[in-house]
């Protein structure tokens, strides 16, 4: 296989398994300063490994995902990652020869999209494989969707619904400054550079590649949004702003339209990550309520001699 690097794709909407892979998504989310390395073969790519490389102090660079990028990883064209026994082999083939393109960093990290099936190319290369977990909800007819959900779950929306109009958000505006609003009035702070966030809003309503979803009070005040991204097989919860005096009901019936329209265009709703805080599961019973499988997402990473010498060192320190 003749391997190659390139800054931009074109005409790789095969290997594209995630809205996270697209090259709209990755220019908006990086600033346009992400990269990738790709395989080819024959004259036609293969495989395809975007990620993005952040500058930290005494030379120790860090390639990883994008920041509010779900997850990434290799896509592998189809017609060279067949079914079957050959598939494993294939694949680890054209996966091994992304990762041996990769920058040289002090560390490495990607949390792996949906269609990842194993991480053995990772392992193989020295990486250390860890696994997060998701909850995804498969297309069904909305009655078996209803019904698979909690009772407490079911309540909250009726709840929600006897009191709040679901109404959708075109202006990526409306959704930004309640975002804002919210964490001001929560005396929170925004974890996420303001600017990507308008950008990737902007882009993925602009594209119709999600929507923004609105509880709205009868004064016409919004009490709580959500933003959702897809791509053709799979639609991500992607964030969520409440006011301080929203019921909990508030959100779950966001969730329910959002998981309705998304089954009705035959997509899987992934409810994208289940936190471990604390030895704690903060909002598991929350994501699982909604029904669906709890699924695993695969972390790989890779960390220099010298940075894990020097973490060893700091730990022993008590730093």
């Amino acid at each position: 296989m003749d391997l190659g690097v390139s800054g931009t794709v074109s005409g790789t909407s095969a290997l594209s398994p995630t809205v996270f892979h697209e090259p709209w998504w990755l220019e908006a989310a990086s600033g346009g300063t992400f990269g990738e390395v790709i395989v080819e073969s024959g004259g036609r790519l293969a495989g395809r490994l975007p990620f993005v490389v952040q500058r930290r102090a005494r030379s120790f660079d860090v390639v990883r995902i994008p920041d509010l990028t779900h997850c990434l990883g290799p896509a592998i064209a189809a017609e060279f990652d067949p079914p079957g026994a050959v598939k494993s082999t294939k694949g680890i083939e054209i996966c091994s020869q992304l990762i041996a393109q990769l920058p040289k960093a002090a560390h490495v990290w990607f949390r792996l999209h949906p269609e990842t099936a194993n991480t053995l190319a990772f392992d193989k290369a020295g990486f250390l494989s860890t696994v997060q977990w998701s909850v995804e909800i498969a297309p069904r007819p909305e009655e078996q969707l209803w019904k698979a959900m909690r009772d407490k779950t079911r309540n909250a929306i009726r709840r929600g619904g006897d009191r709040l109009t679901v109404t959708a958000w075109d202006e990526p505006g409306r959704f930004l400054d309640f975002y804002r609003d919210c964490l001001r009035r929560n005396d929170r702070r925004n974890h996420y550079d303001d600017a990507t966030l308008a950008a990737l809003a902007g882009e993925v309503l602009r594209r119709r590649r999600g929507r923004v979803l609105a509880a709205i009070r009868p004064d016409n005040t919004p009490e709580a949004a959500i933003l959702t991204v897809w791509c053709k097989r799979r639609e991500f919860y992607f964030m969520s702003a409440r006011d301080t005096s929203a019921h909990f009901g508030a959100i779950n019936l966001l969730i329910w339209r959002a998981i309705q329209d998304a089954a009705a265009a035959n997509r899987i709703f992934d409810m994208d990550n289940i936190h471990v805080v604390d030895g704690a599961l903060p909002n598991h019973l929350m994501l699982s309520g909604f029904g669906g499988n709890v699924v695993p997402r695969y972390c790989v990473s890779r960390s220099s001699a010298l940075l894990t010498a020097l973490q060893g060192v700091r730990r022993a320190l008590g730093r």
